[in-house]
């Protein structure tokens, strides 16, 4: 069961899930699958470095072609290449796609209304931002709150993150339960820019929150960081609040 070239037209004929830096940061430069199909991949370009990666996806028991492993921060296209029908290869030979990948994945249990179950933040995505931490500035709102809660979910909690249309409250709510006690989180994301610096207001605004739901702790988390008011306010409630800046999801997202 060999692996071979294909064309971009049979790529896409099976409905990959790209991630959303695909087609934007990252260009798709060569296509790969198996004899049988089950597993297809694709040649990465970095616009921004100029480096090369790849991305392997496997078919589910839905039928979905979901991203199961890859690399980025490779030097050439031809050691990229390499690289990428090796893994592929050995994935065939080992069946591994059928021992792991194949199983339907367990249903998730219902959210609260009012609340959605984070599912498509996936692996390739944090990894290529560990990397590359600056595009941190080029997510969506929406997205970034989406990998702030996949974060926190691959770090032991449960996590609901609200609706978009949420009228006040918080972004994510999350969870830490064991056979004693369940300990709430409420976590408020903010997108800003560098120098716009989150302010005295939000802390205070959180905290109205914090207590009005009874919440155990409530965590700020912003791409950009705090103002001295801002911090100097926190520290009054810094048994019920964290702050979480930059530099804070930097090292979060090492983890991957």
């Amino acid at each position: 069961m060999a692996v071979e070239s294909i064309s971009l037209e049979e790529f896409n004929s099976f409905g990959p899930a790209r991630g959303p830096m695909t087609g934007v940061f990252i260009l798709e430069k060569g296509w790969f699958a198996d004899s049988n199909r089950n597993i297809i991949g694709t040649l990465t370009l970095d616009q921004t470095d100029k480096d090369w990666g790849y991305a392997i996806l496997a078919r589910h028991a839905d039928g979905q072609y979901r991203w199961i492993e890859g690399e980025v921060s490779i030097e050439s296209r031809d050691k990229a290449e390499t690289e990428i029908v090796s893994t592929m290869e050995r994935m065939v030979r080992t069946d591994k796609a059928e021992e792991s990948l194949f199983t339907a994945a367990k249903p998730e249990d219902s959210a609260p209304i009012g609340s959605l179950l984070v599912t498509d933040i996936n692996t390739e995505l944090k990894r290529y931002l560990s990397k590359h931490p600056e595009k941190l500035y080029d997510l969506s709102p929406r997205k970034f709150e989406e990998l702030i809660a996949s974060i926190l979910k691959d770090l032991g909690f449960e996590v609901e993150l609200t609706q978009a249309t949420r009228d006040g409250g918080s972004d994510i709510i999350a969870y830490i339960r064991n056979a004693v006690c369940s300990y709430l989180t409420l976590v408020e994301c903010k997108k800003y820019s560098p120098e716009n610096k989150v302010g005295v207001g939000i802390i205070r605004q959180v905290t109205g929150v914090h207590h009005l739901k009874q919440a155990t702790k409530s965590i700020i988390v912003t791409t950009s960081y705090f103002s001295p008011d801002a911090i100097k306010e926190a520290k009054a409630f810094e048994n019920q609040l964290d702050l979480k800046d930059y530099e804070s999801i930097k090292d979060w997202l090492r983890r991957y």
